[in-house]
């Protein structure tokens, strides 16, 4: 794995930077993070997020600087997830009890329940009317074992809900890192380039028929959510597969930007009419690129016609669809 990531990286150092500032360079199962840094009395700290591919940082000198050390260090634990934490823990406690109670509540009631079934109806001075006293005693008791099982339910979902926030804070809790770099000048650059396995991007296909032999194809990319200032650029290869190879990277502004567009010539387009239309197609992939898997969405003369799975299609190879008919 060393090795792979090693060769991946001398091959992708020389795709420039976009701009100033964080770039992604997105693949279809993760991604490479680019940064430049500017170094403070000669160190640049660089924090490392907890999904970084094990050695695969990368720093770069800029400028006429040198780097003389680097170092991995750990970061001081946040003391505010410590605080958050230590709230949840103390409200989980609480609901726990809470629950505890509410079951032993329930016996009690339960029981008294049991014995009002049981009591022998008597009429006496001191209760003139047994049924009515009875019937009574027998809503009360029902009214408040409907009210324990709904403050169960309700305890039971709070303490979901304080479970999740616990696991979320469990994974942000991770214990960090930084790379810690020092320069041989006080001002000096560094660009570091890091993999992540938590990003990635997925092929979006558009087809459009319209009934005269072709389909419309336009290849989007779906993208993670960045801020507007992180140049994001996509390639159509996993890691792995683009050691050695052409990246062809496209840039992509925002979420469904289009990448390509092309013209395939159709085998099959046939619209099945009904209550509910559908629409299957055929095509022979005479794009010259490999379609990697996806989602793929159908349109008739501009209609919907609903989504399904892309599979992939290689150079040459044909591949049937078929849209609002699964």
């Amino acid at each position: 794995m060393r090795i792979l990531v090693t060769i991946f990286l001398v091959a992708v150092w020389g795709f420039p930077a976009v701009s100033f500032g964080e770039s992604r360079l997105l693949f279809l199962d993760g991604a490479r993070i680019e940064q430049e840094y500017a170094a403070r009395k000669g160190v640049v700290e660089v924090p490392l997020p907890a999904t970084i591919l094990s050695e695969s940082l990368r720093v770069k000198p800029l400028g006429d600087t040198a780097i003389q050390r680097v170092e991995i260090v750990p970061l001081p634990p946040d003391r505010t997830l410590a605080k958050q934490r230590a709230a949840l823990e103390e409200r989980r406690e609480v609901l726990r009890d809470r629950l505890t109670d509410l079951a032993e509540r329930e016996v009690i009631f339960k029981s008294a329940a049991k014995s009002q079934s049981g009591r022998a109806v008597k009429k006496t001075k001191s209760n003139p009317d047994p049924l009515a006293t009875l019937r009574t005693g027998t809503r009360f008791t029902l009214s408040q074992l409907d009210s324990i099982a709904s403050a169960r339910r309700q305890a039971r979902q709070s303490l979901a809900d304080v479970e999740n926030k616990l696991a979320v804070l469990d994974k942000r809790a991770v214990p960090l890192t930084a790379a810690r770099v020092w320069l041989s000048t006080q001002a000096g650059k560094v660009r570091v380039a890091y993999l992540v396995s938590d990003l990635k991007w997925t092929p979006r296909y558009d087809f459009r028929l319209c009934g005269q032999g072709y389909a419309e194809l336009t290849v989007r990319a779906m993208i993670p959510v960045a801020s507007p200032a992180i140049s994001t650029t996509v390639v159509a290869l996993a890691m792995a597969e683009s050691m050695g190879a052409d990246l062809s990277p496209y840039r992509v502004s925002s979420d469904f930007a289009a990448i390509a567009s092309y013209r395939l010539p159709l085998a099959k387009e046939q619209l099945t009419k009904g209550a509910v239309p559908s629409l299957s197609l055929a095509f022979s992939n005479s794009t010259g690129q490999n379609l990697p898997s996806g989602e793929a969405r159908g349109f008739w003369q501009g209609e919907y016609f609903g989504k399904t799975s892309f599979p992939g299609c290689r150079p040459g190879k044909s591949l049937a669809l078929d849209f609002g008919n699964q």
